[in-house]
């Protein structure tokens, strides 16, 4: 090899390292760290029901302690604790704290059903898999991370940070986020914004084209369709059928009941924002959520996740009754989720379960939400959030959103608290099916890029240096 090769290949490695550190590719050493600390928090069980948060507040306060933050578990029940946080601004004048919620709670998993056993955390094939791997402990070491690197470089704040990981949420958070807003309202005298889960984006070859942040939600109805009737050996049933086909009348009943079609007033307000912003073809999608509605297009065009925001949706999600094939059960109940367009009310919907059902069974409340006032998308968080997402990923839209599910944010939101739901990890459609469901897991390198986004977001709105930048461009 000449020397004149050697000296260009030399030129050429130098310079591969300069644009590796010019792009932002070079590793942070808090990368891996998040990631081993995902790993752990994920092989802590914390099943809902029952719960058993403690386990995982313990994990996440001791990694706080770890770095000289003060962290302390908080809540009635030893063994569903919350874990609350808090780094304090030195400003002379503070502004309104920064709440980074996330729930430590995750649905069940049936392990058989798994590639991988649900509480391992496993790493392989470039993903992390586990429970929670994006519902949401992926979303809690994220927040955790931004107030680590804040206490290591010693920022100077403009304003309170806190960190709040709360159990119950999977189950309406009445014991969790609810009940500690409750019981601990000086904790949150002076919040005035909340970071949370409920945001979503969509991916195309690995890039974010939308980014939605959830300002509003839908109100959930949880019920309980219980059927009795006279047991008795399988050859010989009752008239009737039993408390089993009892229970199959009353839930086709509600099954039956009419959800039609109609537009709310946040729904349309942020659809047109978001058509507005997408310049990609999917944008067209937000230009069907507008009056007149197009029923024909939108039951064509529109996937579920888009028609729900357009209709109370229905779901009968679990069955359980009888204990052998040859026994007619004397007892059946039914559960069923019903999340209702933003701004209703439960009772009318109540009440249409009630008649579906008739005298075929009795119908029991589990959770009635309550309408609240959804965020505003014109606050300084939000921009943040925009310019973060947008750098980001070049190109992509933002937009504000009604998300179908429920989250804590509504806690907030009722005490005047601007909430947002936010996903910063992109995922791909694949790998969103996944929440809830079998194989959770989360793009190993998706999820350091959401790392680095929530430490982006939380730094830019929280540091004083930051804001003082920001407000001479």
């Amino acid at each position: 090899m000449s020397r004149r090769v050697a000296l260009l290949l030399v030129l050429a490695f130098v310079a591969s390292l300069n644009c590796g550190r010019a792009g932002g590719t070079q590793e942070d050493p808090l990368d891996r760290e998040a990631e081993e600390a995902l790993v752990a928090y994920l092989r802590v069980d914390t099943t809902n029901p029952p719960g058993n948060e403690t386990a995982g507040a313990t994990m996440l306060r001791d990694l706080l302690v770890k770095d000289g933050i003060a962290a302390r578990l908080i809540g009635d029940d030893p063994k569903r604790q919350a874990v609350y946080a808090r780094l304090e601004s030195t400003a002379p004048k503070k502004e309104k704290a920064l709440v980074l919620l996330s729930h430590i709670d995750v649905v069940p998993a049936n392990a058989a059903s798994w590639t991988h056993p649900p509480f391992a955390g496993v790493r392989e094939g470039g993903y992390i898999w586990g429970r929670g791997a994006l519902d949401c402990k992926s979303l809690a070491i994220a927040e955790l991370m931004s107030l680590v690197d804040l206490r290591r470089r010693g920022a100077k704040l403009r304003r309170d940070l806190i960190l709040l990981a709360v159990p119950d949420e999977e189950l309406g958070g009445l014991q969790g986020a609810k009940k500690i807003l409750e019981r601990f309202p000086e904790l949150f005298a002076d919040a005035g914004f909340v970071l949370n889960e409920g945001g979503s984006n969509e991916t195309a070859m690995e890039q974010v084209l939308f980014w939605g942040i959830e300002i509003d939600q839908k109100v959930p109805l949880w019920l309980r369709v219980t059927t009795e009737a006279s047991g008795g050996h399988g050859a010989a049933p009752a008239d009737g059928g039993g408390a089993t086909a009892k229970l199959i009348r009353a839930l086709a009943a509600v099954d039956a009941i009419a959800t039609p079609y109609r537009l709310t007033p946040s729904v349309a307000r942020t659809s047109a924002i978001a058509a507005r912003e997408r310049k990609d073809g999917r944008g067209q999608r937000f230009k069907l959520l507008r009056e007149p509605l197009d029923i024909a297009a939108i039951e064509r065009e529109l996937p579920p996740g888009y028609r729900a925001m357009l209709r109370d949706t229905i779901a009968i999600t679990r069955l359980a009754a009888g204990n052998a094939v040859n026994s007619v059960p004397s007892r059946a109940i039914g559960e069923i989720d019903i999340r209702l367009l933003p701004g209703s009310t439960p009772d009318a919907m109540l009440a249409r379960v009630k008649q579906a059902v008739g005298t075929n069974g009795t119908v029991e409340v589990l959770l009635a939400g309550e309408p609240v006032p959804g965020s505003s998308e014109t606050t300084e968080l939000y921009r943040v959030l925009a310019r973060a997402m947008r750098e980001a990923s070049p190109g992509s839209a933002v937009a504000p959103m009604v998300g179908a599910g429920t989250t804590d944010s509504r806690f907030f939101r009722a005490r005047g608290i601007t909430a947002y739901g936010i996903a910063p990890f992109k995922v791909n459609y694949y790998d969103a099916d996944t929440v809830h469901s079998d194989d959770e897991r989360i793009r190993s390198r998706f999820f350091v890029e959401g790392v680095r986004l929530m430490r982006r977001v939380v730094s830019d709105f929280c540091e004083r240096q930051k804001a003082e930048g920001g407000r001479q461009k």
